[in-house]
């Protein structure tokens, strides 16, 4: 053979090799092309509509990436995802990146080493992801069902991950996700899960397996294997203030029964919790029952136990549950409000279907405190509680902490500055907000209420709660003093919440001798009428009254003013305009009237008049209940041991420590001014005290007729009795003191009433 035949075939290696690297050449520089394609953004709106049309959302893409080398990474930056209208995107993804082997592509296979995400953001707000029936993609049913695909042809995703994630809740609240982490996704074998995250501040994980992911039959959950949820230590004061999560532990395995503990802490107390949950792990695989469940809280000797089934777990329905609650000893729950010592409770749970629930049998007994209940709570729409509470014993004073008793020093210690701000008015927060989770209709019966200053009282009333507000009306309270009705509203719908209270004594009034506490050391006696309608809103007492509108009164007739702080506060007024005067001891009031109107939180006086055995007190004041600061004018018509005492007194200070002034150089001239007119028409020595009071022929009954009317708020009232008048008969000249002609006595008279002596 030849040489010139033999050559081609000697060639074919070279052409070989040349087709190679032309076809690899071809192949980069298309991956270069390709590369340049999609960092220049030439295929980013065909991506955008791809996804726009499988998911009817609205999409963006801020930039796309590739990383070349045998496994390339395809990079996607700033995705956005969200219904059409929307104010903003339900998913927002600064970064998603993704690798894939090129040599599983060119055995026949997908192989993905790693999927990842940064920062993601997804909104649970549910208008941002409603899509109108216009933009709902098409899908339409297939003729035939696919045949199941081989696991083989499946891909296999070797590591998914997420970091600095956030999952905001529809209420805005924000659960981070510093990392979640799957590994070996496949058709053939199962997952590890690994996850982390944050919800309020406490930490939780989550372990275990699950899986094939790949694989199984639509619409079914792939199956779990045993999984581990844990909770680390936290605050909880958004359930209990003071509340704290020490420990929470979930383990389900597959086919056996979950178990739950957990520990507790609050004010030095510790409550631990030991649940079994029975076997929920076979829920999502069509477990019909029953389900049964135990959980038991223990606190030292105190425990809490619930216990039951639930017939039809899948449908949640027909749960039946027997609580019992025994707390021989209350200091071991001394965090834990609301358990007094030697209490027992027994109660029955059940329900027929998840929209409503019902509390046919509850019942606590303790020595301070016996209740029974029967309650309903309907799930459908908006929470609604319905039913009855009844209280047939109410010990106030032992369901509060006894004070600590205070330590005696061994030997005097300096004077330490008073405690507190110097205000009357208490700041106390009152978390009226819980009033929106629900609505109810619950008639409430409070009897046997005793306290250090409540020997016995009872209230009667109707709690309606809708949207937010409050109403318990009629409002009836009975206590040993008498009965007062009105009735009471709450809107913790508004912002800032608004108080409203209407109140009103029931027939001749409250004993006041049946009181007790601050209101008996005033030293009043009789039968006092109140009448309130008052309104203010505010986070705290304080702000309510800084806002208080409307009106207060206090009507007494034919009392008696004994020792006490009112008579300690007339006696100071007495010794201002007379420093010479001396102790009262009982003083008859044939009428008392105080009325203030509030508006914007400034009371100011509407009556202010009292009618007593010796003489009249009448004035003005103002009170801001802002600041507590007091402010008005007395003017007093007195007479003790014939002396007449007519002067003006003004109010100053603040509630907590008012003060009285008076120009002692009036004082004093308009009562010796007054004794001198009564002693030159002889009208001390020839009249009787009565007769003296207020100047003479003053009718006690039509004095007081006004201030009383408005002190009840306009309402009618029992009337004083009415003073004696005097006699009709002519003065008789006093002994010793030649008689003075009649003109000149009723000038002098005259002349006694402009100086002081008279009516004023």
């Amino acid at each position: 053979m030849s040489a010139s035949a033999l050559k081609p075939a000697r060639r074919w290696p070279r052409y070989l090799a040349g087709g190679i690297a032309l076809l690899l050449l071809l192949l980069i520089g298309s991956v270069f092309a390709l590369r340049a394609a999609l960092e220049s953004g030439r295929f980013t709106p065909r991506i955008k509509a791809e996804i726009e049309a499988a998911t009817g959302y609205r999409a963006s893409i801020g930039r796309i990436g590739l990383a070349l080398g045998l496994v390339p990474k395809l990079e996607l930056r700033d995705v956005t995802l969200g219904a059409p209208g929307a104010d903003k995107p339900g998913l927002e993804a600064p970064r998603l990146a993704a690798t894939v082997s090129l040599l599983s592509l060119l055995s026949g296979g997908i192989e993905v080493p790693s999927v990842e995400a940064e920062g993601i953001k997804l909104h649970l707000d549910p208008a941002l992801w409603a899509l109108p029936a216009t933009e709902r993609p098409a899908r339409d049913a297939p003729a035939t069902s696919a045949a199941p695909r081989q696991a083989s042809a499946m891909p296999h995703i070797g590591r998914v991950s997420l970091r600095d994630a956030h999952i905001i809740l529809a209420g805005g609240r924000d659960i981070e996700i510093p990392g979640l982490t799957i590994r070996n996704i496949s058709a053939t074998s199962a997952s590890d899960l690994a996850a982390e995250w944050r919800f309020k501040g406490i930490a939780f994980t989550l372990t275990g397996t699950a899986g094939p992911l790949f694989g199984f039959a639509p619409g079914t959950l792939p199956p779990l294997g045993a999984l581990t949820l844990k909770a680390g230590a936290g605050d909880l004061g958004w359930l209990l203030p003071g509340l704290r999560l020490e420990a929470l532990e979930l383990v389900a395995p597959p086919d056996g029964e979950a178990r739950l503990t957990g520990a507790f802490t609050r004010a030095g107390s510790t409550a631990r919790l030991e649940a079994n949950l029975g076997p929920v792990g076979k829920l999502p695989y069509g477990f019909t029952g029953p389900l049964p469940m135990e959980a038991r809280l223990t606190s030292g000797d105190a425990s809490v136990t619930l216990s039951g089934a639930v017939a039809r777990p899948q449908a949640l329905a027909d749960g039946q549950f027997d609580l019992t609650m025994d707390v021989p000893d209350a200091a071991a729950l001394a965090g834990f409000p609301g358990l007094p010592r030697g209490l027992r409770g027994t109660a029955r749970l059940e329900w027929r279907d998840p929209q409503s629930i019902s509390l046919p049998r509850f019942q606590l007994t303790s020595p301070a405190l016996a209740a029974t209940a029967a309650l309903t709570l309907g799930l459908a729409g908006r929470p609604n509680l319905t039913g009855q509470i009844e209280f047939t014993r109410l010990d106030l004073d032992a369901l509060s902490p006894a004070p600590a008793p205070a330590p005696s020093p061994a030997r005097p210690a300096p004077a330490a500055p008073a405690a507190g701000d110097g205000r009357i008015i208490p700041d106390i927060a009152l978390p009226v907000a819980a009033l929106n989770a629900l609505d109810a209709e619950l008639r409430l019966a409070i009897s046997g209420v005793t306290s250090r200053n409540l020997p016995q009282a009872a209230l009667q009333t109707n709690l309606r709660l809708s949207n937010g507000a409050l109403t318990l009306a009629p409002f009836n309270l009975t206590i040993p003093a008498g009965r007062i009705a009105g009735q009471v509203t709450v809107n913790a719908a508004a912002n800032p919440a608004q108080f409203g209270l209407r109140l009103r004594s029931d027939g001749v009034g409250l004993d006041l001798a049946a009181l007790s506490g601050a209101l008996d050391g005033l030293g009043l006696r009789g039968r006092g009428e109140i009448a309130a309608d008052l309104r203010g809103a505010g986070a705290t007492t304080r702000a309510i009254a800084a806002s208080l509108d409307g009106d207060l009164g206090l009507a007494l007739v034919n009392a008696r003013l004994e020792q006490g702080t009112a008579m300690e506060a007339l006696g100071a007024l007495l010794a201002l305009l007379s420093p010479a005067s001396q102790r009262l001891g009982a003083v008859e009031l044939r009428c008392l009237a105080l009325a203030f109107g509030a508006t914007q939180g400034v009371a100011q006086s509407r009556a202010l008049f009292m009618d007593s055995a010796i003489g009249q007190i009448s004035g003005q004041a103002a009170i801001n209940l802002r600041d507590e600061s007091l402010n008005g004018r007395l003017d007093t018509n007195l007479r003790v041991l014939g002396v007449g005492l007519r002067a003006p007194v003004n109010l100053g200070g603040t509630l907590a420590a008012p003060r009285i002034g008076v120009a002692a150089g009036a004082a004093l001239g308009q009562t010796a001014m007054g004794l001198l007119g009564d002693t030159l028409t002889g009208r001390i020595a020839t009249e009787p005290l009565g007769n003296l009071l207020g100047g003479a022929g003053r009718n006690a009954e039509a004095d007081c007729a006004e201030p009383l009317r408005i002190a009840r708020l306009g309402a009618d009232g029992a009337a004083p009795a009415p003073r004696a008048a005097p006699e009709a008969a002519p003065e008789a000249p006093r002994q010793g003191t030649p008689a003075l002609p009649s003109p000149v006595q009723d000038m002098l008279r005259g002349l006694g009433g402009i100086l002081g002596g008279g009516r004023r």
